[in-house]
């Protein structure tokens, strides 16, 4: 899959890798970031206030409780935290590293550029506990980048080093030099074997040596690489790597001297840059390397990548598959393109069926997604124009025309968008052909518009709706007068009783009521009309009759607020959420398909909703056999209820507050109601109000449930929950304070 970078993204040139694999420290030329691997997240970027080009260095120490970085002022941090702890010097450290006790630190700096300044080459190692320098290796007068890299043995004896024209074994408790091994250029990688008993080294002049580490005799030559910039060992000591400036990560049997696989993907290597850095994981299965943009995870059997990370200097990130799939903070996905049928698209058009972060997380714990559709098997979006439509009206509602053209992929689901928020969704096909070209197809939408400047968005799909077209975009401005406050509009639904007996619940009409009450009373100060409809009886909460609520409300108009809010049960089945209705029995795939409203049913009814102001909570608890089907989706690669309702947000332009609670949780409650309603209606009487506005708008009750709810779910659980929150569309007032 060809992947092009939309955004600036640093060169990422140094890595490594914590004890447990867990997390990923990548350093660049003023920054370097912390990723968790087992999330399939960016934790966090360091900003260094100085400048190294050969990139910041970083090293996890061996209990994984602090990590360490180089540039000027090399710093320990504390990894719970995040937070420095102390800086050990400010000399530009190149290439730094713990001891394997972790009770001392090792860091190596080439003195400042350019040559003619002199630079005074320096090695030294401190008290990883108190900072206090413990050792300065000595050095004779030597040329500039005399330490390019250093390393400590496995048992902490010894420290080797590699310079300009040689390397050196060092005493660690003395700091006297042992033993000096002559090479012609500069040696800027090293490497101890893990029985210590060998060394590697790698430089200017492609060649891979290995060593004995005794006496630094050559024992075996490895040739067939460009300008070498990293080596190491794999766990098991049979195998050796080596990253040059060719963009390729070389794997060699250090038994045959033979390459054993090669591992290609980085672009924009060469000889103008650094070369690449790379490392295998504790188990060995897995190596990471980088060089370029991007941070890469490799099945060391398969040769092939699992995971490409990739952090922009705005703050965004994604995390790409070799198929496709991706994990992204909000707008990294528009930072990335790929290719479809030779054509470039936005990695963004991709997102209702490639954001999986789930499956994101299983490649990266092991899994195989081989079996799985691949952006490369996508067929192309059609493109979109917006027709014969007036610039300036003055009336409230206009006739919008759209030209589809099919590209290649067909014509799938249509949907429109008012002010970022979805309006219409058109599923049916019934489109008028144009008789003149039978690839294209007209059809004209009435909507209902606001007063004032209105933006109107249109997006298709391909036939199997798997990827969306470019937005056409156009701006109406409606000259009506605006009659009034605009109303507030809500459906809320609490199911306590199910067909299935087994799926009873105990606070979902109680928490119905409380946010209803809380609603209507923050509200009704607000809007010129609020008006509340809640279900909560067995014949009012079925899947027939909520549909026929939720399609009710299409008549609501662009300046009104949508209010859905559900206590009830829910699940992730066949790839798809559904929302467990009181009519529910069995939980089998092909009932609940039947039965329960799906996530393809409910988008479609939340998108033809003309209000612009959406607000969706659903608060659902996972029981029994439905809880297991939870754990299952995330181990067999179905959708994890939190990716659901982030595409679904998306989707139709809304902000979304979820939380999915275990039976245990959600039967015994919190000052009789769920934890998630209770926080979230305390946010709403005022405590969310963070500014002291007098109103609660969506954004800050997002905030205050994000924080509060997992505060409180430890304090009360003994465990954490995490609710899922996606922010998108406009944000508004949704209550005044009292």
């Amino acid at each position: 899959m060809s992947r092009e970078i939309k955004q600036e993204a640093p060169v990422v040139r140094k890595v490594d890798i914590s004890a447990d694999g867990r997390y990923v420290l990548s350093g660049s030329m003023d920054s370097f970031i912390l990723w968790d691997i087992m999330q399939g997240k960016k934790i966090q970027t360091f900003h260094h206030e100085d400048f190294m080009s050969l990139g910041i260095g970083v090293a996890f120490s061996p209990d994984g409780k602090h990590f360490a970085s180089g540039g000027k002022g090399t710093k320990l941090w504390d990894l719970a935290t995040r937070q420095e702890i102390m800086i050990f010097d400010n000399d530009k450290a190149a290439s730094i590293a713990f001891s394997p006790d972790g009770k001392y630190f090792l860091y190596a700096s080439p003195g400042p550029l350019p040559v003619f300044l002199k630079p005074k080459p320096t090695m030294k190692t401190f008290d990883a506990a108190t900072g206090r320098e413990i050792i300065d290796f000595k050095t004779q007068p030597t040329p500039a980048w005399e330490f390019w890299a250093v390393a400590y043995s496995p048992d902490g004896k010894y420290v080797l080093s590699g310079g300009t024209d040689k390397m050196v074994l060092w005493d660690a408790s003395s700091g006297n030099s042992i033993r000096t091994a002559k090479v012609n250029g500069v040696i800027r990688a090293v490497a101890f074997s893990p029985d210590g008993e060998y060394v590697l080294s790698g430089g200017t002049d492609n060649t891979v040596r290995l060593w004995n580490a005794k006496n630094l005799t050559l024992v075996k030559e490895f040739v067939g690489h460009e300008s070498i910039w990293s080596v190491a060992f794999s766990p098991d000591g049979r195998y050796a790597l080596s990253g040059g400036i060719d963009g390729n990560i070389k794997i060699w049997d250090l038994a045959s001297g033979s390459q054993w696989k090669i591992l290609a993907g980085h672009t924009g290597v060469s000889s103008a840059e650094l070369g690449i850095s790379a490392k295998f994981f504790p188990d060995g299965k897995y190596v990471i390397s980088v060089g370029d943009a991007s941070t890469r995870i490799w099945n060391v059997s398969t040769g092939e990548e699992v995971a490409s990370m990739i952090a922009f200097e705005d703050g965004e990130w994604i995390i790409t598959t070799a198929n496709g799939y991706y994990a992204s903070s909000p707008k990294g996905d528009q930072y990335l393109s790929v290719k479809v049928g030779g054509k470039e698209y936005s990695t963004e058009q991709l997102r209702e069926s490639f954001y999986r972060p789930d499956l994101v997380n299983l490649a990266l714990s092991g899994g195989s997604l081989k079996e799985l559709k691949k952006v490369a098997d996508v067929k192309p979006p059609p493109v979109v124009a917006i027709i014969d439509t007036p610039k300036s009206i003055d009336k409230s509602d206009a006739a919008i025309t759209l030209k589809v053209t099919d590209a290649g992929g067909g014509i799938g689901d249509i949907r429109l968008y008012l002010n970022g928020s979805a309006v219409m969704l058109d599923s049916t096909r019934g489109v008028k052909i144009v008789a003149s070209n039978r690839n294209e197809i007209t059809k004209t939408y009435k909507l209902k518009l606001s007063s004032g400047v209105n933006l109107i968005k249109a997006v298709a799909f391909n036939a199997d709706n798997t990827m969306q077209s470019t937005g056409a975009v156009h701006e109406i401005t409606a000259a009506f007068k605006a009659i009034g406050k605009p109303s507030l509009y809500a459906l809320v639904i609490g199911i306590n009783e199910y067909k299935n007996p087994k799926l009873q619940l105990n606070y979902a009409v109680a928490d119905s009521d409380l946010f209803a009450k809380t609603l209507q009373q923050g509200a009704s100060t607000l809007f010129e009309k609020v008006e509340v409809k809640k279900l909560s009886s067995t014949e009012e909460t079925t899947r027939e009759n909520i549909l026929k609520e939720l399609k009710a409300m299409q008549t609501l108009n662009p300046d009104d607020l949508f209010v859905f809010y559900v206590a009830s049960h829910g699940t992730v089945d066949d790839g798809e959420y559904f929302l467990i209705t009181s009519n529910v029995g069995s939980t089998r795939t092909e009932r609940l398909k039947t039965d329960a409203i799906g996530q393809s049913v409910f988008k479609e009814l939340i998108s033809n909703i003309p209000a612009t102001k959406k607000l969706i909570i659903i608060d659902t608890c996972n029981a029994g056999a439905l809880g297991e089907a939870i754990q299952v989706a995330m181990l067999t690669r179905g959708m994890s209820e939190d990716t659901a309702m982030k595409i679904l947000s998306r989707a139709v332009g809304s902000t979304i507050l979820s939380a999915s609670t275990s039976l245990q949780e959600a039967l015994e409650g919190y000052q009789g109601h769920g934890l998630f309603t209770y926080v979230l209606a305390e946010g709403l009487k005022g405590k969310a109000d963070k500014g002291k506005t007098g109103y609660v708008k969506t954004t800050e009750l997002a905030d205050y449930v994000d924080n509060e709810v997992p505060t409180l779910a430890e304090k009360i659980f003994k465990k954490a929950q995490y609710p899922t929150i996606s922010i998108s569309g406009q944000t508004f007032p949704i209550g005044k304070v009292r």
